[in-house]
């Protein structure tokens, strides 16, 4: 196992807790991801409910959103399991084989999608959580970007939510600090437009931000 995959590790906990484990990391690429598609799409339906996301679709629903992934041979799917449960992924691919309707907002803003990599969401399991994996899941899409080549940007996209919104969690964290640490900066004339379903309100449309970060050939 190159260095790059050498699984975490967290040390002082009871051998029953989960952060007493080292999850293992593995890279699933292009159609391959399919074999994951429902483990993918039940942890969706498990995390991806909680704020910011609030997705209440089904599994079925759930399971279409991997599709862009599936169908290009340049994604990448990072997945964390804990034995044979699936804990934790992240999927990224070429912006440019995304649907056009995440597209066209970056081609407005003077941009090719054809140099952008895209990192779209990454879920973790909650016991999962605070122990690096969310930096593993960038490291690892990010190399795949540069192995790929012809990359300029890698790109990720975040939903806007009011400070006002009522699920709001009143202690509730974001991730703005943690993008910035890894480089990503807003561009506020980049916003794409997507509905799914929220807990009690059927579909709305949302929408998110593009942060962008210039992707270094080497690191």
């Amino acid at each position: 196992m190159p260095p790059s995959m050498t699984p975490l590790t967290v040390a002082g906990r009871g051998q029953d807790h989960p952060a007493a484990r080292a999850p293992e990391v593995r890279l699933a690429v292009g159609s391959v991801i399919a074999i994951h598609r429902e483990a993918i799409a039940r942890l969706r339906l498990q995390v991806m409910r909680e704020w910011p996301c609030l997705f209440a679709g089904g599994p079925d629903e759930a399971a279409a959103l991997l599709h862009p992934c599936v169908a290009s041979w340049r994604s990448v799917a990072v997945l964390a399991f804990d034995g044979d449960a699936l804990v934790g992924a992240s999927t990224g691919l070429p912006l440019a084989d995304e649907h056009e309707s995440v597209r066209a907002p970056f081609e407005a803003a003077g941009m090719d999608p054809g140099r952008i990599f895209l990192c779209r969401e990454s879920m973790l399991a909650a016991p999962w959580r605070g122990r690096g994996i969310g930096h593993r899941f960038f490291d690892e899409r990010e190399s795949h970007a540069r192995g790929l080549s012809g990359f300029d940007y890698t790109a990720l996209l975040a939903v806007d939510r009011p400070d006002t919104h009522p699920r709001r969690p009143p202690f509730g964290r974001d991730s703005v600090g943690f993008w910035r640490k890894r480089g990503y900066a807003p561009h506020e004339s980049i916003r794409v437009s997507m509905p799914w379903p929220e807990p009690d309100e059927g579909a709305v449309m949302h929408t998110l931000t593009a942060w962008l970060r210039p992707l270094e050939r080497t690191r």
